[in-house]
């Protein structure tokens, strides 16, 4: 049997220190509070690829970018010349950053889902939705709406 090191490919380890050393960069530079929605996904193609948990870390890293990318450009070219860690590594010309929204491996159980707040709708909406629903004929629509514009009184019901 071999060993794990031997069954691993040279590019993926160079791959994978190539990643934390950039995941290290970008901890230099960003706010703490940034640190645990943000994670460095690739690099390729002289892009830096970032991926945040949400909508707003991604605003938040798109106004960092002009920042962030000074300071990886900076901090390469110094280590290209001390101690060559980025020298095979083209300058990186973009940073990309989009949004994964992170599952947690625990779904919700059906107490969790029961109890969570619902949401409340006006009244004129309630009558929008309902004469809508009345005017559709097709009948997946027509029940999807008929089961919005009830959701007031569901939330009545509840309480």
């Amino acid at each position: 049997m071999k060993l794990i090191n031997e069954q691993i490919s040279p590019k993926f380890v160079i791959q994978a220190k190539k990643l934390a050393e950039y995941t290290k960069l970008i901890r230099n530079i960003l706010p703490v509070e940034c640190h645990s929605h943000v994670q460095v996904a690739n690099v390729r193609n002289q892009n830096l690829m970032l991926i945040t948990d949400s909508p707003v870390w991604t605003t938040r890293l798109r106004q960092l970018s002009p920042q962030i990318l000074q300071y990886i450009r900076d901090s390469s070219l110094n280590a290209n010349k001390d101690d060559n860690n980025f020298s095979s590594e083209p300058v990186i010309h973009h940073v990309q950053i989009s949004t994964r929204y992170q599952t947690t491996g625990d779904n919700p159980t059906s107490a969790q889902i029961k109890n969570r707040p619902r949401p409340e709708i006006s009244e004129k909406i309630t009558e929008m939705l309902s004469q809508s629903a009345n005017s559709i004929e097709y009948q997946p629509l027509k029940v999807a709406l008929l089961k919005l514009s009830q959701i007031n009184k569901q939330n009545k019901d509840k309480t």
